[in-house]
């Protein structure tokens, strides 16, 4: 039986080879931070907001919208605004 550890490097090291895979290895600690926020948001409820990400990353509001428009601008994500709500846009990620 594997110990804890094992398990543990085992998962880093998948993460980090779908990450590679991904070409988001290269993304520094809060553009991932961001990133994986707007992934489990689309995952658990298919929208995902800026207010959202703000919130689940607990970092600062313009630390996310400087991260948002990077992540736009090596097209990792795009924005669509809400049909709802007008003044709210959609974060898609664009895998």
């Amino acid at each position: 039986m594997k110990s804890f550890k094992a398990d543990l490097m085992e998962a880093v090291s998948l993460i980090s080879n779908i990450e590679r895979d991904l070409k988001i290895n290269t993304l520094n600690a809060n553009e991932k931070i961001i990133f994986y926020s707007i992934l489990l948001k689309e995952k658990k409820s298919k929208e995902c907001i800026i207010s959202d990400v703000i919130h689940a990353s607990k970092l600062s509001r313009s630390t996310v919208f400087k991260t948002l428009k990077k992540l736009q601008d090596i097209n990792l994500i795009s924005f669509k605004q809400s049909s709802i709500d007008k003044r709210e846009l959609l974060i898609n990620v664009n895998l």
